[in-house]
């Protein structure tokens, strides 16, 4: 049982992921609130993309270059959403002056859009080694593969004021953390099932 709290947490931790981050955008306009909830749904994401990482990193056997691809492309995500948050932050200040208000929401606008770019990346990555092992149902590696370029394109459009293939991404990390939840532990235990068949049974 202990063999799979651990795993599960891990992979279940990206649908934790998506329920604060939504939630972070229907709380209103309390920034303080808006704040701690994106920080926390960012902090699960990491042990989401850790667990995904080694998932694919096994799938993808010995010379693996896009598990570590994807892995570095979510945290290049990351980066810049943590670097955007001190700006979206200060532009939520009372009494602010209105034309800098208008650059720090648009700065946070921006690296919002390019996050887009790494994400792209690592769809591209995780639906490469997911249907080319089918380490994950065929259509999670579909939808990543369609993920990808969406994001890729939705990327490039800076002046943009929503990100529809944010939404698509959020949907494949839901459906995907869901799954690997369903899966966890089950190599671990059956591992351990199978050194215990094969331990020598002492001579007496």
């Amino acid at each position: 049982m202990q063999g799979r709290i651990w795993p599960r947490l891990g992979a279940l931790s990206g649908v934790f992921y998506v329920v604060l981050l939504m939630a972070s955008t229907s709380t209103g306009s309390d920034a303080q609130v808006v704040i701690v909830l994106e920080l926390i749904a960012i902090l699960l994401f990491l042990p989401f993309l850790g667990y995904l990482y080694g998932v694919l990193r096994r799938a993808e056997g010995e010379g693996a270059w896009l598990a570590p691809t994807a892995f570095g492309a979510g945290l290049v995500d990351l980066t810049i959403k943590l670097g955007s948050i001190a700006p979206g932050f200060a532009s939520r200040t009372e009494g602010l002056d209105p034309q800098l208000h208008q650059a720090l929401e648009k700065m946070n606008s921006v690296a919002f859009i390019v996050t887009m770019l790494p994400l792209g990346v690592m769809m591209a990555a995780v639906a490469i080694v997911a249907l080319k092992t089918r380490v994950l149902p065929l259509w999670l590696g579909l939808m990543a593969a369609i993920t990808a370029p969406a994001c890729l394109v939705n990327g490039t459009f800076l002046d943009a004021e929503f990100g529809p293939a944010f939404l698509l991404f959020l949907l494949w990390v839901m459906l995907a953390s869901i799954v690997l939840t369903l899966r966890a532990g089950r190599g671990t235990v059956e591992a351990a099932a199978g050194s215990k068949a094969a331990r020598p049974v002492p001579l007496r």
